[in-house]
């Protein structure tokens, strides 16, 4: 019998935000009427005093994030670990079961297996969970991956996606702590609506795209703010605009509620000027940063990418935005299949033309089963992509257009302004 369940992010610093730990508080709002569940967030401890802290909990489940890609080798060092002491620390033919879930457990569940996970548990975890909570681990559970004796991967049936979204409980924000940057994260719809050939997300949640009601999404950020004295929240969608006239109707409750916080979105360049009133509904609400993922301006690598979105729409994207107080980000891919020595060339002037206020160039990974990255052999990123997309970044933030540009934001002041001057002073050092 379950009892007692210890949910660990493992040592890792790959994100700049709290992504692992805020999903472990969603999965725990989702089963915390069935068990006891505590957090342990180890980002900032060793290996070590990870596992040791966990068994100290005396779990009658583990589970640990893999947030992403990057994160599996850190979710396998802990699971290996986890998995070395399990017959020292329990006794009396105990065995307490590990699994895994996450982005990265969905891409790539043998090698967590491997390292002495019970089950990897694949896509949207926490029906899963629940399951496993009250029926045990079982190879034919929908959602759940196990290794059978002769090693190879048992895979269950695919399990449907949670709709509606508002059926999921809060997430259980009283046991994570508070984020060290002030960041509160919070979800408000899941997935994306299209298919672009380098991104993993329709590869974990399908391409429904699927929304969290803006009254649920309304209460949550009152919770935030009244109990936890949120300032910044960050929406960690993948597509915030999918659909304007829900983020209309967001914008218009929380005018109402007009609570003392500001907001950090991402979202497409199209769907933001689909609507020519969005923009403007999302800064009167205090929507003040927006990161856009263009990619590449290159027309034939963003066509072969799958998102064919010319230069013209993000310029005017990011001109209203700049019309309207709010700060923007692009982040854009360095080494896309199909790249071009010539497009690669134009790729700092082609985003600075685009007008954003930051940029960030990240190296081509090839995820597994992403369908650009068919036949490639490895899902590192090439050492190429890595130095030029620290290069390119530098030279966006050194480039005396976006330099001018900052300048002006932070002399008008606002939000805009105190992002514009926290950018420039990271770039001077």
């Amino acid at each position: 019998m379950i009892e007692r369940i210890v949910l660990v992010k493992p040592p890792e610093r790959s994100s700049p935000f709290h992504f692992g730990t805020f999903s472990l508080a969603v999965l725990a709002g989702a089963v915390r009427h069935l068990a006891d569940v505590s957090i342990l967030d180890a980002t900032e401890l060793t290996l070590e005093e990870a596992v040791a802290e966990t068994w100290s909990r005396q779990p009658d489940l583990i589970g640990v994030t893999a947030m992403g890609f990057v994160s599996v080798p850190f979710a396998v060092d802990l699971i290996r670990e986890l998995d070395a002491q399990r017959s020292t620390v329990e006794g009396d033919g105990r065995h307490t079961p590990i699994i895994v879930g996450g982005h990265g457990a969905s891409m790539v569940p043998k090698s967590l297996l491997e390292a002495g996970a019970d089950a990897a548990v694949v896509g949207e975890g926490e029906r899963t969970l629940q399951e496993i909570v009250e029926h045990g681990i079982r190879p034919a559970t929908p959602g759940v991956v196990c290794l059978g004796r002769d090693g190879q991967i048992i895979e269950g049936p695919v399990r449907p996606p949670i709709h509606p979204l508002d059926e999921l409980p809060m997430p259980a924000r009283d046991l994570i702590p508070p984020p060290r940057d002030g960041v509160y994260l919070l979800e408000t719809s899941r997935g994306c609506p299209h298919h672009c050939a380098f991104c993993e997300t329709t590869r974990f949640y399908g391409r429904r795209w699927r929304p969290h009601s803006p009254e649920r999404v309304v209460a949550e950020v009152r919770t935030l703010v009244r109990d936890y004295e949120a300032m910044i929240i960050l929406f960690a969608d993948d597509n915030f605009a999918a659909s304007p006239r829900r983020v209309r109707r967001v914008c218009e409750l929380l005018r109402e509620e007009d609570l003392p916080a500001f907001f950090m979105v991402s979202a497409r360049g199209d769907d933001l000027i689909a609507d020519p009133d969005l923009l403007p509904a999302m800064a009167k609400a205090r929507m003040l940063r927006v990161c856009v993922g263009v990619e590449t301006l290159d027309p034939g690598t963003a066509s072969a990418a799958g998102k064919p979105i010319p230069l013209g729409t993000y310029r005017h994207a990011f001109q209203r935005m700049q019309e309207l107080g709010m700060f923007g980000v692009a982040s854009l891919i360095v080494g896309l299949p199909g790249e071009t020595a010539e497009a690669r060339q134009r790729a700092v002037e082609g985003i600075v033309a685009a007008g954003p206020d930051a940029a960030q160039f990240l190296p081509f990974h090839a995820f597994p089963g992403i369908p650009i990255a068919e036949g490639r052999s490895s899902s590192e990123p090439d050492p190429a992509d890595v130095q030029d997309a620290v290069r390119f970044t530098a030279a966006f933030y050194g480039h005396p257009t976006v330099r001018a540009r900052l300048e002006e934001a932070v002399a008008a002041g606002g939000i805009r302004g105190s992002l514009a001057r926290g950018t420039l002073v990271r770039c001077s050092r």
